[in-house]
């Protein structure tokens, strides 16, 4: 009995040991952290973090994210569909509905980035000049092409290619 109890603590810690942490790198020897939570939470902390936002503004902030999924949720679902037919029609050869399906992905992703600029237009409009000074020239850490803390990509959505020529354009005076 003896002998069993030892051979099954000693099974039990060779397979503690051989976990991984979520944080560990993978095969390709990047590490990456698993994404835990609501991206729009975790954004929304990020620019409270790197913005110093105001209780004022992270309603602001919360809120926008908020609408911003609201009206997005059956875009999403839309897409979904649309991105299943395509599979469909790829498998098929179906030229025609390749063609057709493009063009209703393309309709709602111009959909998606209205909705998203408009979220993020309610958010630059709250923050201070030192603040917005912050966001990039080219809104960057609120359109999705990262900023200090934000990573590539950023934001909660797809964002905006950069400028063409890596130009960087002035922003708008208010």
């Amino acid at each position: 009995m003896k002998s069993y109890a030892f051979a099954l603590s000693l099974l039990a810690a060779g397979l503690i040991s051989a976990q991984t942490p979520a944080d560990a790198p993978g095969p390709g020897g990047r590490g990456h952290m698993r994404s835990r939570g609501n991206p729009d939470e975790m954004f929304e902390s990020r620019l409270t973090k790197h913005l110093n936002l105001t209780a004022a503004q992270q309603n602001t902030v919360h809120t926008a994210l908020l609408e911003n999924r609201t009206m997005a949720k059956g875009l999403n679902q839309q897409m979904h569909t649309l991105h299943t037919q395509m599979i469909t029609a790829v498998k098929n050869g179906d030229e025609g509905t390749i063609e057709s399906v493009t063009q209703q992905i393309s309709a709602l992703r111009q959909q998606q980035d209205v909705l998203h600029a408009k979220a993020m237009a309610k958010i630059y409009a709250t923050l201070s000049a030192d603040q917005k000074t912050k966001v990039g020239p080219n809104l960057e850490m609120l359109m999705g092409r990262g900023g200090p803390g934000f990573g590539f990509g950023g934001g909660f959505g797809g964002g905006f290619p950069p400028p063409p020529n890596g130009q960087t354009p002035t922003p708008p005076k208010q």
